[in-house]
Formats: C-alpha cells, sequence, structure tokens
C-alpha cells in the first residue's frame, strides 16, 4: 500500500477559505504562507505540500472564486426570454456574492491589483464573464438593447457589483432579492428599443 496523502483536499479547502478571509479583511498583503496556515489551523508545510508557493495559493483562490461563479450561471435554465434569462444571470451572481461575502471581497478587491493568477484562473474568469456576454447578445439578437452590447455588459456588471456590496453591508432591508429583480429589470427595459416596446 502507498503511504497515505498528509495532506488532503479538507485542508486544502480549509486553506483557501482562510486565504479569502485574510485577502477581505486585511488585503492581499497580508495573504502569507504563515497566516493562512495559523487561520487555518494548520502548518506552512500544508500549503507548500498542497500549493508550492504562496503564489500557487493565490492562484488557486484566484481560480476557485471564478468557477464557482461560472457554475452557477451555467446551472441555470434557459428560456425563451433574453431578458428573464439575463435577470436571472445577475440572480447568480447574487447567490456567489452573498453565500461567501469574504470571497466576494477578495474576489473584487483583487481586480486591478498585479496578482499572480494562473492559465486556468485566467481561463475561469473568462468564462464566467463569458456567460454574461452571451446572455447580452441574445438581447440584443433579440432586439431588445438600444445601446452598444459591450456596454450593456459594463453596466450590469456595475449594477450587480453595487447592489452585491450593499446586500452584504445589510442594506437592501428584509427582501433583498426584491430589489436584485426591480434594479436588474428596471436597467434592461431602459434598454428597449421604442418599437419593440410598443410591440
Amino acid at each position: 500500500m502507498g503511504r497515505p496523502k498528509e495532506h488532503d483536499e479538507a485542508t486544502r479547502q480549509r486553506l483557501l477559505q482562510s486565504a479569502e478571509r485574510i485577502s477581505a479583511t486585511k488585503g492581499f498583503d497580508a495573504l502569507t504562507v504563515r497566516a493562512v496556515a495559523q487561520e487555518a489551523a494548520t502548518t506552512t508545510r500544508a500549503v507548500y505540500a498542497l500549493f508550492g508557493s504562496k503564489d500557487g495559493l493565490e492562484q488557486a483562490l484566484h481560480q476557485a472564486m471564478y468557477t464557482r461563479l461560472r457554475d452557477l450561471e451555467r446551472a441555470r435554465r434557459p428560456s425563451e426570454d433574453p431578458r428573464a434569462d439575463l435577470l436571472e444571470l445577475a440572480l447568480a451572481y447574487r447567490r456567489w456574492a452573498v453565500e461567501r461575502p469574504e470571497r466576494y471581497a477578495a474576489a473584487i478587491h483583487r481586480l486591478g491589483e498585479p496578482r499572480p493568477a494562473s492559465e486556468e484562473g485566467i481561463a475561469v474568469s473568462r468564462e464566467a464573464l463569458d456567460e454574461l456576454r452571451q446572455a447580452v447578445l441574445r438581447c440584443h439578437d433579440a432586439g431588445l438593447l438600444a445601446v452598444d452590447p459591450d456596454d450593456v455588459v459594463t453596466h450590469m456588471r456595475a449594477v450587480a457589483h453595487g447592489l452585491a456590496e450593499f446586500e452584504n453591508l445589510d442594506m437592501l432591508g428584509p427582501d433583498p432579492e426584491r430589489h436584485w429583480r426591480t434594479v436588474v429589470t428596471a436597467v434592461l427595459e431602459g434598454y428597449v428599443h421604442e418599437p419593440a416596446a410598443a410591440a
């Protein structure tokens, strides 16, 4: 029999969750191998065994964050209504943002920083963004957009981020999903061409 692995998947997940908490609350500069190991109640040896280095840990964290978002987006069931699908996509983003606020904060704060990212992590984050882009293009092809689709992608990302930040700060009241549905629907209705709206 081979020697059992000293550090298993459960340890790997604990380390990733600890890295999320530290990067979200203290910033990526505080994300050291020792700090993550202590937060996860394990050793620095576990970090090196599972991720190879601090850079490897950050790369794995980036990939795990966006894999979850992509999977939530892909789990929705497409319908015959492109705008309804875009709303459901926004709600998938909401679930990603609020189910683990520390992960969301870490992902957003990471944007624009020169942090190491693996090719796999970059690829999966692009796949997540492409889900939004494809949904917007469906609306465009159906004649439901009065502006450039790339602008709509940017607007949707900004709106979703603002709503997520407010919800995570408990600023959307007792029924936050109602606000998501109201705001996203209003934004999408604002893009409708007049002839399509009249029809």
